[in-house]
């Protein structure tokens, strides 16, 4: 994992554990201060992969730590 792609994973972690779902995509520029949603959409899409992250593109917000367990949400 690289340090960009940490920050984002804490930030994703963060805002789960502070208000119960997950940060957009605007909320995750705003705080890592990244100017471009692609290249943080790329960053989060790159965590799913890797395992540390789960998401589903269907649904908003889905993406959360992998060691959280959600009822309703896939994964």
């Amino acid at each position: 994992m690289t340090p960009a792609q940490k920050e984002i994973f804490m930030v994703i972690e963060e805002w789960w554990a502070t208000f119960g779902f997950g940060p957009t995509i605007d909320d995750i520029m705003h705080i890592t201060g990244d100017k471009g949603r692609g290249n943080v959409n790329r960053k989060m899409r790159r965590l799913i992969e890797l395992g540390v992250c789960k998401g589903n593109s269907k649904y908003p917000r889905s993406i959360r730590p992998a060691h959280m367990r959600m009822k309703g949400l896939p994964g």
